[in-house]
């Protein structure tokens, strides 16, 4: 249970700090006094804190996964696919979090400014989704 509650109060923290940088780079990207240097590093930081949140957090549903139900799963896909079947989360949150893969693999494989600006405006609605994730698997609902 300390493995989890560790890795349960990391995910806060990081998606916090998500929730951070969406905002700041929301808001340098509608100020124009911003130069475009700034712009950018705040996308790139966007996008860093987005793929910890992606694996802080399936890394926690695995283990969730492990002590509330005994199961076993040793990828994201199919750590996703075990949520579903649990309805820990229901087909849309699960078609988001196979998004999620997707747009994690794209940042981490090529790097493109295109491809980096797509995955920046994704990123708030990946937010949403991980959120509610997080309070459906919180640690109190844990026996």
């Amino acid at each position: 249970m300390e493995k989890l509650t560790k890795k349960y109060e990391n995910l806060v923290k990081i998606h916090r700090g998500l929730a951070l940088s969406i905002a700041r780079y929301k808001k340098a990207l509608g100020d124009e006094s911003i130069d475009l240097e700034t712009k950018e590093e705040r996308r790139d930081s966007l996008i860093k804190r987005f793929e910890l949140t992606y694996d802080l957090l399936w890394k926690y549903l695995r283990e969730y996964l492990i002590l509330t139900n005994g199961i076993t799963a040793d990828s994201p896909r199919k750590v996703f696919q075990e949520c579903l079947s649990l309805s820990l989360t229901n087909r849309e949150e699960t078609k988001e979090l196979i998004d999620l893969i997707e747009d994690r693999n794209l940042t981490t494989h090529v790097y493109d400014i295109d491809l980096a600006n797509r995955v920046a405006a994704d990123i708030q609605k990946h937010h949403d989704v991980i959120d509610a994730i997080i309070k459906k698997v919180s640690l109190d609902k844990v026996e």
